[in-house]
């Protein structure tokens, strides 16, 4: 099921579970973008695969069978939190309801940012590393694009 929303819908209240690959699944970079601190929980998406993205330190997934992608579900997010991330996910991306694996083995239906179709050629043919990424790319990616974009991302005031 796919879904472009410019900003959620429904009622404020409810909460969603939105499951991180990339950069989001290190807590202080959620945490960093949406304002407030999130607990995540292991779980992996199977039949994706997470690439590089060219001339960028962050991944984008696409389907490939067989497959699997490791990451962090978290919890209790607001559409205006939805919103936020939306934003900060840019155009590059689209959220796409899917199903994931928790690690104690309870599939839950979760929001994913992919590459929209039509931007699929902007991944790079490497594969994405989680170490590679805190190593070598986490300080350069958190002031370019956390800290610096932070207007564009910011909640914005009713």
């Amino acid at each position: 099921m796919l879904v472009r929303l410019s900003r959620p819908k429904g009622n404020p209240r409810m909460r969603h579970h939105l499951f991180c690959y990339g950069s989001l699944q290190f807590p202080e970079v959620i945490n960093a973008v949406v304002g407030r601190h999130f607990q995540g929980r292991r779980a992996a998406l199977h039949g994706y695969a997470a690439f590089d993205v060219r001339r960028a330190e962050y991944p984008g997934i696409r389907p490939q069978p067989g497959r699997t992608t490791s990451g962090q579900v978290y919890s209790g997010l607001t559409p205006d939190e939805l919103a936020v991330l939306d934003r900060f996910e840019g155009r590059l991306y689209e959220r796409r309801r899917l199903a994931v694996r928790m690690a104690d083995g309870r599939r839950r239906g979760v929001w994913v940012y992919a590459i929209k179709p039509g931007r699929i050629r902007r991944l790079a043919p490497t594969r994405w590393d989680r170490r590679t990424f805190r190593q070598r790319r986490y300080h350069r990616f958190m002031q370019r694009f956390v800290h610096a974009r932070r207007p564009v991302f910011a909640p914005r005031d009713r």
